[in-house]
């Protein structure tokens, strides 16, 4: 068993490697760039990274790309987005033309929890709510983006709705959809692309079977524990965020808004912050305490199975209700009238210290590999990178096309990290423990 799980993991590694792999070869073809010259070979690189990884960095400007390489980027954001449904597809399925125990139990425990499908039904179940939700999503902005005068707003409806569902964050613009942040019709579309791409397929199918069985009114049905998790840690997030950014951006990041508009804004840059990219006002130009919410929003990310990155919301969940757990509760820790085994928090205290661990190495080495950069970065600058990078958030602080070459090396590690890493993280917590042969002596550790 121990085998087949490096094995998954290997496989896992080795897709998105030979998707990194196309995607810099595509990247280098003269058709793709609006000049007939493609960009050197390590922006490419970058740019493929961070379509794959849906992260939304980028260090070139969005304007040096025609119609082909926007339909390229598109590409490999579904490929990656999609990815972890594509490649238990293509890896587990396809070639042994059925599928183990093993790798049917990763996929109905990672996707669809707690619903007796099949695999060929989990995976139609997936593509079919993608489809709708990009479809809807793209028709939406189509129509809203043809009245603005937009002369490609099909194909910019298209894109934007894919990146926004996938939480990716690349936008056909190049100051993101900083010129729509007064039209709340586009920020609203993209709103609940963004936070049902980031739900997970398991909460969403979870919700539309609720919602059937209370029109049908045939059987009773009710959400989950998982579900009843991230509604609420999604919900919180969001609102939280955004009245801290409301209240703290007044004179800066919102200055010169009027009342509304720093509403929807403040709604937007909480919900963009949790793993989407998209930005309606520079980075560069918020208060500290919007600064710190806004590192806190990034590392957390998604939810689970979901097209989201970062550490995500059910892992935080846990690890927060385990540490502030009274001294006098039952051995079990309870939430929602429902007891969670050691196991699930031990998995989650130890992805939340693994996270950590690896995000402050990329942190150490972004701040070495730039420490004698021109730009003079500060150190609040490279944090906010390095945290969006491994979040696949996509925001920048205007570093991202100022990086050096290992600078941009570093992130791109950084972005692959955060989205296969914590994956592999989680199925390490599949196999079955080897019972030890003999057992030490015990001896307690002062703490505290």
């Amino acid at each position: 068993m121990k085998l087949q799980f490096k094995s998954v993991n290997a496989r896992l590694f080795s897709y998105f490697l030979f998707l990194t792999a196309a995607g810099a070869a595509v990247f280098q073809l003269p058709f793709l760039y609006v000049s007939g010259r493609p960009v050197p070979f390590v922006d490419g690189l970058f740019t493929a990274v961070s379509a794959i990884c849906v992260t939304g960095l980028s260090t070139v400007d969005m304007s040096v790309f025609n119609a082909k390489g926007f339909a390229a980027i598109l590409f490999f954001i579904e490929a990656g987005g999609f990815g972890l449904v594509t490649f238990f597809s293509l890896y587990l399925v396809f070639p042994s033309q059925k599928v183990s125990l093993i790798n049917r139990k990763i996929i109905r425990d990672y996707f669809i929890y707690g619903q007796d499908l099949n695999v060929w039904q989990i995976l139609a179940k997936i593509l079919g709510i993608t489809v709708a939700f990009q479809a809807l999503g793209a028709t939406a902005l189509a129509v809203l983006l043809s009245k603005t005068g937009e002369p490609l707003s099909i194909f910019y409806g298209i894109f934007l709705s894919i990146s926004a569902f996938c939480n990716a964050g690349f936008s056909p613009y190049s100051d993101s959809l900083c010129s729509f942040s007064d039209n709340y019709s586009v920020l609203a579309v993209i709103c609940v692309l963004v936070i049902c791409g980031g739900l997970g397929f398991s909460v969403i199918s979870n919700i539309i079977n609720v919602l059937q069985c209370r029109v049908s009114d045939k059987k009773s049905a009710r959400l989950n524990l998982h579900s009843k998790i991230v509604l609420f840690m999604t919900g919180s997030l969001v609102i939280s965020g955004a009245v801290i950014v409301f209240l703290s951006d007044q004179n800066a990041g919102l200055a010169g808004m009027k009342l509304p508009q720093k509403i929807w804004n403040s709604f937007f840059e909480s919900v963009t912050l949790r793993t989407a990219g998209f930005e309606t006002f520079s980075q560069a130009s918020v208060t500290n305490q919007t600064s710190l919410i806004s590192l806190f929003l990034m590392l957390t990310g998604g939810s689970p199975g979901s097209m989201a990155g970062g550490l995500k919301t059910t892992t935080l969940f846990l690890v927060l209700c385990y540490t502030f757990r009274n001294s006098k509760d039952k051995d079990e820790l309870s939430v929602f009238k429902r007891d969670i085994s050691w196991s699930t928090i031990e998995k989650s205290v130890s992805v939340f210290m693994k996270y950590v661990s690896i995000l402050l190495v990329s942190m150490f080495l972004l701040c070495v590999a730039e420490r004698n950069s021109s730009a003079d970065f500060s150190f609040t600058d490279l944090i906010f990178e390095s945290v969006s990078a491994f979040g696949t958030v996509g925001l920048s602080r205007n570093v991202t096309p100022n990086l050096s070459i290992w600078g941009k090396i570093i992130v791109m590690a950084t972005m692959f990290a955060g989205r296969t890493g914590l994956f592999a993280m989680v199925m390490s917590f599949r196999k079955k423990k080897i019972l030890s042969l003999s057992d030490y002596p015990r001896e307690d550790v002062l703490v505290g």
